[in-house]
């Protein structure tokens, strides 16, 4: 039996790696049209440092899909060359099939989880940076936020958020060589063609003395929020023990965290869906082993992928709109997909 488990299970590994690096390359090339008019130096070396640098990310997050596809594409070549018929005339039962895809499933999915949890995140921040140097920005980032240069003044952003809103700004204005005018704000919103920004403090450094001015809100002419998209902190790309960091700041500083704890509970129900994908698979292959060819099954089964995938979103996004558990608009998508699976198996079996 170990023989039979070791033989799916490669088989389902190499059809699910095709798939999976048919998807990265098919995204990649969306990003090379997207990435292009933001790449002004360092021509084509660069573009592609910066494309390959997202590549741990996109395989994580498409492997749940790519199990389905591949799963399906393994399985069902399978079945055209004859043997599952003669596994199943041996008395191997639809369960211990399932069960040795879910092994190869589980094996390609600890890779996924490595990647995108480790190697992920620390792409994404060099990709951020070369970005940032390919767009002709003057841009350094370190633990402590983002350094600007804007003429004669430096520019310190704490965090620019995903609705690229900022937070903790300080300004260093300069004269003559010293330091003039510094700026503080807890926050700032793009409105109207420049920064409306909140509690203000301002330090105007005279000769003998210093001139301290606080305010409810202010504006600030500075960079435009377009510029500052490739710094905005993506919550996909965060591991899982940063995300989790992350929201425990942001619920210091009073800001919103549904959306990043639904991303969070997305990442940590992650296997349980791939789980459910590839379950999927097996009984679909044998439901359908005479109703149409290879074409019309990874036809469906990307099909079948693409629903869950849009009904998972939609409900994540649903519960952000009613105020729901974050971890309800998580889970319930893949719970029922799994229930459905199994229902599948007991009936196929």
């Amino acid at each position: 039996m170990r023989i039979l488990y070791g033989y799916i299970a490669r088989r389902l590994i190499i059809s699910t790696a095709l798939v999976l690096s048919v998807f990265v390359g098919l995204f990649l090339f969306f990003d090379l049209v997207t990435t292009l008019d933001h790449v002004r130096h360092g021509g084509f070396y660069r573009l592609f440092v910066i494309l390959m640098l997202g590549v741990p990310a996109k395989i994580s997050m498409l492997f749940p899909m790519s199990a389905l596809v591949g799963a399906t594409l393994g399985l069902s070549s399978l079945a055209m060359d004859g043997e599952l018929t003669a596994m199943r005339a041996a008395g191997v039962s639809v369960g211990r099939i399932a069960y040795a895809a879910l092994r190869a499933a589980l094996a390609l999915g600890l890779v996924a989880a490595l990647l995108g949890d480790f190697l992920g995140p620390k792409a994404a921040s060099v990709a951020r940076r070369d970005q940032a140097q390919a767009a002709g920005l003057g841009a350094a980032v370190n633990a402590q936020g983002l350094w600007l240069k804007e003429g004669h003044s430096f520019v310190d952003i704490g965090e620019v958020l995903p609705d690229l809103s900022i937070l903790r700004l300080t300004i260093y204005r300069f004269r003559h060589g010293r330091l003039a005018h510094e700026l503080f704000a807890k926050s700032g919103r793009y409105r109207g063609g420049r920064w409306q920004l909140r509690d203000v403090s301002e330090t105007r450094f005279k000769r003998q003395r210093l001139v301290v001015k606080t305010s409810p809100q202010g504006y600030w002419n500075g960079i435009a929020p377009s510029l500052l998209s490739v710094f905005a902190v993506n919550p996909h790309a965060l591991s899982l023990i940063d995300l989790f960091r992350y929201i425990q700041h942001l619920r210091r500083n009073r800001q919103a965290t549904a959306h990043y704890e639904l991303v969070f509970w997305y990442k940590v129900l992650a296997p349980l869906t791939t789980a459910a994908m590839v379950l999927l698979a097996v009984p679909f292959v044998f439901r359908h082993g005479r109703h149409g060819g290879l074409g019309f099954r990874l036809f469906l089964a990307v099909v079948l992928g693409l629903v869950f995938y849009v009904f998972n979103r939609g409900f994540g996004d649903l519960t952000l709109l009613y105020h729901w558990s974050p971890l309800l608009g998580a889970a319930v998508p893949t719970l029922g997909l799994g229930f459905v699976c199994l229902w599948f198996l007991a009936r196929a079996g």
